[in-house]
């Protein structure tokens, strides 16, 4: 999957260039929103390892969907990725994730069934088996009816665990207990996160994402 995704970056830069340099101006949240998740883009891309890759990949995906909330301080993690997943259906008019999750249902469904990234497992739940059964099901329901949406929010569950394992120290580096996990996480992101990048730049400086993060600041001399 990863060879899918070939070197888009540079692609997906220019055509963020295309668009007119008042109308970027004009919304400085989508800019720097693009622009960050372009750099992690590319920076995956250059990764020679599938731990950097899929380091590199998450950032870019927290670059594009982490927002302010109405105070001004950052949104809730959890919910803003759900809630982006959704807006970024809604804006796929090309169903660019609709066409992946179909060629990559098959990865997709071993990922989402792997107790390894499924967080009631971690939490020694006695119900996680019937639990991850559950969401199965319901993943394979909504292969059934086209539902992108809920597919992509079960996936990005898995790959939030994954990630939680990673970014938090909880995994060795080099280890081979991880590897298929992190492995097919890099590898779906790889396609996925292009994708993204691409429906936010086709969506346009029209299209609120919500304030930035962080934004940039210039420095003290």
């Amino acid at each position: 999957m990863a060879e899918a995704a070939g070197q888009l970056a540079a692609v997906l830069r220019e055509r963020f260039k295309a668009i007119p340099e008042d109308q970027r101006t004009a919304n400085h949240a989508f800019s720097v929103r693009a622009w960050r998740g372009l750099s992690w883009l590319e920076r995956s891309e250059a990764a020679g390892d599938t731990e950097g890759k899929f380091i590199s990949l998450w950032i870019a995906f927290n670059a594009i969907y982490g927002h302010l909330d109405d105070d001004g301080r950052n949104a809730q993690d959890h919910a803003s990725w759900q809630s982006f997943l959704a807006r970024m259906v809604e804006h796929d008019r090309q169903d660019r994730l609709g066409g992946i999750i179909h060629d990559e249902q098959a990865a997709i469904l071993r990922l989402i069934d792997n107790r390894y990234v499924f967080q009631p497992f971690w939490l020694g739940q006695d119900n996680w088996k019937d639990k991850l059964h559950k969401s199965v099901r319901y993943v394979l329901r909504c292969y059934q009816n086209n539902g992108v949406v809920g597919i992509l929010q079960d996936l990005f569950e898995r790959l939030y665990t994954l990630r939680a394992q990673v970014f938090h120290g909880a995994a060795t580096s080099g280890s081979k207990l991880n590897r298929r996990q992190i492995g097919a996480g890099a590898e779906i992101l790889a396609v996925l996160l292009p994708a993204m990048v691409a429906i936010m730049i086709d969506a346009g400086p029209e299209v609120d994402w919500g304030e930035v993060c962080f934004p940039p600041v210039e420095e003290d001399p």
